[in-house]
């Protein structure tokens, strides 16, 4: 009984000797897909990038009758897509409401005065100076909009970066919600209405 235990034992190492791991006859093959955190860290980079390159691909100005210079798509934008940022001298409520004063006296000048708040604190983008840029041209639709802003920190100060809101065809009219509803402001310019 011992000498057929013993076999017993001999024949199941003879067959471990002879079993083979499956690594030898396929290498080991590791995942290339990068966790959520990773990818989003990725794009984070990507539109840093993008915004110091002061990037304005795919748009063109446009003169539209009523409403003067108008931004384009010369191509087409996918939803969620990085358009164009609002840019302009980044200034404190302080200065903005002195600038405002100033603005006011001359009808002449227009005003492209944009205020937000970021991590509870108020913060203006003025683009009120032509500078070539486009995002500050981009006018105002609160029914129509096709897209949004979002703010994103940049070199430690957050920028204004304008964002498909849904899928734009080469040809639109890039518009987006002004977001002013003061009654005053409401009575000087009618077409915030719409």
């Amino acid at each position: 009984m011992v000498k057929a235990g013993f076999n017993k034992q001999k024949s199941l190492l003879h067959v471990n000797r002879d079993n083979h791991k499956l690594t030898e006859y396929f290498p080991i093959r590791r995942s290339i897909r990068k966790t959520k955190k990773h990818v989003l860290r990725e794009q984070q980079t990507w539109l840093e990038n993008v915004i110091r390159r002061e990037t304005e691909e795919g748009l063109e100005i446009r003169h539209v009758e009523d409403k003067g210079r108008s931004i384009f798509a010369t191509r087409d934008f996918a939803k969620g897509a990085f358009v164009v940022e609002y840019s302009g001298d980044f200034i404190s409520i302080a200065e903005a409401n002195e600038r405002e004063d100033q603005y006011s006296q001359d009808e002449s000048t227009g005003c492209y005065m944009y205020y937000f708040k970021y991590n509870d604190q108020q913060f203006c983008i003025d683009a009120t100076k032509e500078s070539g840029r486009m995002g500050r041209l981009i006018n105002h639709s609160r029914t129509n909009s096709n897209l949004f802003t979002k703010t994103v920190m940049v070199d430690g100060l957050p920028r204004l970066v304008l964002f498909a809101k849904e899928n734009i065809k080469k040809g639109e009219e890039l518009l987006y919600d002004y977001g002013d509803r003061a009654r005053e402001s409401l009575q000087n310019h009618p077409w915030l209405k719409y």
